[in-house]
């Protein structure tokens, strides 16, 4: 099924990439993304699918958006995209840690971590000083759970607005874990796909502190523990999920998008 996008209910949301194309749905409750440099909506949807085989839901407070593929008319042409649920309720705002942090802090949250002088330092006073201010207890093992997700899945665009929490009436709660579709070299434009994965692979940063997805990760986890469990992925496990997901892309590009996604998942699960 194809569904029918509305030009007049776009919401163009910016990102550090560019301008993301995506609608609302009120009737639904669907939030619907354009697949804008690549096949991002494939990498949103994989990384969900393969998140539920992890331990997040069953042994954290913590959760993730779902994800899956949609047929999208836009603009009287047929797109691919993915959809999601609206994980907001009735009264409550989704904040950005640089909106809270900037205004907790009466000055540019990115002036403030300029001037730590270390990684850990940054990463320490981004996870405290949000924990200090939601009251969110546990928002340090969170923060440290998504550098993991993003270092599994080779994320690269986890800028300060990709991180947030939920407010309503002053009280604050645990963002799902959302926009992982930079991933898994999704972006083509970047991360051209004549470019053999490993090199691709080895030149991405991690934001948002500009470094390896590795020493972000262990900086995090070596203040607050390891948070993310999941099985061994092996080539066919991985297949298993992308096959449905890949019928929506042309034929001549599933085999180098699927040994992308491979190559992503199985270089970088070493160092989980």
């Amino acid at each position: 099924m194809t569904i029918q996008l509305v030009s007049d209910e776009k919401i163009a949301e910016t990102s550090s990439k560019g301008n993301q194309e995506k609608w609302y749905d009120r009737e639904s409750g669907l939030w619907y993304k354009l697949d804008q440099f690549g096949y991002e909506a494939l990498a949103e949807t994989t990384v969900s699918t393969l998140l539920e085989q992890s331990n997040i839901e069953n042994d954290t407070p913590f959760t993730f958006v779902r994800y899956r593929m949609e047929r999208l008319q836009v603009h009287g042409r047929e797109r691919t995209g993915c959809s999601s649920k609206n994980f907001l309720r009735p009264g409550q705002a989704l904040i950005t840690i640089n909106r809270l942090l900037t205004s907790y802090l009466g000055m540019p949250l990115r002036e403030k971590l300029a001037r730590l002088p270390s990684d850990k330092k940054r990463i320490a006073f981004l996870a405290e000083a949000t924990a200090e201010f939601t009251g969110l207890e546990r928002f340090p093992q969170y923060l440290t759970l998504v550098f993991e997700v993003d270092a599994l899945f080779c994320n690269d665009d986890r800028h300060l607005n990709n991180i947030a929490v939920i407010e309503q009436d002053g009280k604050y709660d645990y963002c799902p874990i959302f926009d992982n579709g930079a991933g898994l070299l999704s972006n083509t434009q970047m991360s051209q796909m004549d470019i053999a994965p490993p090199a691709l692979i080895s030149a991405l940063q991690a934001r948002p502190f500009y470094t390896t997805f590795t020493r972000q990760m262990n900086t995090a986890r070596s203040l607050y523990g390891a948070q993310i469990e999941m099985p061994r992925l092996n080539t066919e496990d991985i297949r298993t999920v992308l096959q449905p997901i890949l019928e929506y892309y042309p034929q001549r590009d599933r085999g180098i998008i699927s040994e992308r996604v491979e190559m992503c998942i199985l270089t970088r699960q070493k160092k989980l």
